[in-house]
């Protein structure tokens, strides 16, 4: 099982980020390391809805691109992308599994009008999600 560490000041952050979209949902990339199955995340970002289209969010590989040049620059990586779902569940569908890359997180927030209520991270792994130990 992997492990991916977010810190309470990161989650706070990612929080506030989901808040603010609420009742919307919102989506962003997770930068950091990953070493050998441990994924520390340093920086969360909120990317924008390329179409607005609610529950079709997609990270457009010209944006992918560009924010990959950033990152390299700044000596980090994307390590996987996090989603905030209104009022839902924080278990990824079938249907999400276009949404994320082989090796890349997929951190699942779900949010209430008071707040994260939970919030979890899973990996695709031959063509099926396996939850991940999230650490603070």
């Amino acid at each position: 099982m992997s492990h991916l560490y977010l810190s309470q000041h990161l989650r706070d952050q990612l929080g506030l980020l989901a808040s603010l979209a609420y009742p919307h949902e919102a989506c962003g990339v997770l930068f950091g390391k990953q070493v050998q199955g441990h994924i520390s995340v340093h920086k969360v970002e909120q990317i924008a809805y390329p179409d607005q289209t609610e529950g079709d969010f997609r990270l457009e590989l010209l944006n992918q691109q560009q924010i990959d040049r950033r990152t390299k620059k700044q000596g980090l990586e994307i390590v996987g992308i996090w989603r905030a779902l209104p009022d839902q569940s924080h278990i990824p569908s079938d249907g999400e599994r276009h949404l994320v890359s082989p090796g890349y997180s997929y951190l699942i927030a779900s949010i209430t009008p008071v707040g994260i209520a939970e919030l979890r991270s899973w990996r695709l792994n031959s063509n099926r999600f396996e939850e991940e130990d999230l650490v603070s």
